[in-house]
């Protein structure tokens, strides 16, 4: 009998710690397999940064005056983001360009650059160049690209092509492509899409039904998750193009606080700067979608020429903070 008993004490005190491990939520090993770390809602600093191509630049912002290389570097350090959109890529400044972002950049630690991402199709046979190319940058110890590609936007047809023949022959000048790129938080898990684009002017034409097709694209790869869309979208809060990506995503500026100060009279640059007092200018957007932007604000660096003040690019930088419910 006393067998049986000290028999059945060991199997309740078994049973007991299992139970036990099952109320603890599993152990720590069964938790790093499951990826899961934390639940709690996360943020990341996301900015867009249209750097002027150095072919487009006046005499006072050329990038062979190293003052104006350093604004430029400074103005992206600046921004102390996870992620950063580029606009107006050129060879320049991608690699080991006479201008590379990255070199000009070191100090900011553990960043991943994709900046190879060419758009000028020049003939059918596949050859294509940097000319107002896109990029993205991203701080790798926080975030893990799972994936990433692009497309070239259609200017009249409700397309997209991958494929640069097909581009040359059906998208319409200007070439313009969006990038993607599916993105997972490293401390819960949660992942997230990001897309960048570079809208037509309104002398260009297209922008339009550009956004709509940045729009249809990125309901596609997306789906459910959350995503966020950088760029210059050359379109201002009262034109058709911003209506239409409005009607997919959230405008980031209209969804935070106004922070923006400071007024656009006292520096030399163009109409493609927004302020306080006149947010009509504002085209470079963060835009967002199952996220939330918070902290929407302008990086602002200077440097001088003849006793004027200059930025290193005709559009400052813009950075908000996007908040995650990690679901």
């Amino acid at each position: 009998m006393k067998r049986y008993l000290a028999i059945f004490i060991i199997l309740t005190q078994v049973l007991s710690g299992a139970c036990a491990k099952v109320d603890n939520g599993g152990t720590k090993e069964e938790e790093e397999n499951t990826g899961v770390v934390s639940n709690d809602p996360f943020s990341l600093t996301v900015a867009t940064c249209n750097v002027l191509k150095p072919s487009g630049r006046r005499e006072e912002m050329s990038m062979d005056t190293p003052i104006v290389a350093k604004s430029l570097a400074r103005s992206i350090i600046d921004t102390k983001a996870d992620i950063i959109g580029f606009n107006e890529l050129d060879e320049n400044y991608i690699g080991s360009g006479q201008y590379s972002l990255k070199s000009a950049c070191a100090t900011i630690k553990d960043f991943t650059w994709k900046l190879e991402w060419p758009n000028d199709i020049h003939e059918l046979t596949t050859v294509v160049t940097y000319s107002y190319a896109n990029g993205f940058a991203f701080n790798s110890s926080k975030l893990q690209l799972d994936d990433s590609g692009y497309v070239w936007l259609s200017k009249e047809e409700d397309q997209w092509y991958v494929k640069p023949s097909s581009a040359y022959k059906k998208a319409g000048s200007p070439e313009r492509t969006c990038i993607w790129a599916k993105m997972t938080h490293k401390a819960t898990r949660k992942v997230f899409w990001l897309f960048v684009t570079h809208l037509p002017t309104d002398s260009q034409g297209g922008a339009e039904n550009m956004a709509k097709v940045v729009n249809a694209f990125a309901a596609q790869k997306a789906g459910k998750d959350p995503a966020i869309l950088t760029g210059d979208m050359n379109s201002s809060p009262s034109s058709a193009a911003y209506y239409n990506l409005t009607r997919f995503w959230k405008d980031g500026n209209k969804n935070s606080w106004g922070t923006l100060s400071g007024s656009s009279a006292k520096y030399y640059y163009t109409t493609s700067v927004f302020s306080d007092d006149r947010p009509d200018r504002r085209i470079d957007h963060i835009m967002t979608r199952g996220c939330t932007a918070k902290d929407y604000r302008r990086i602002i660096v200077h440097y001088n020429v003849d006793g004027k003040s200059w930025c290193p690019s005709d559009h400052l930088p813009v950075v908000c903070t996007v908040e995650f419910e990690n679901k």
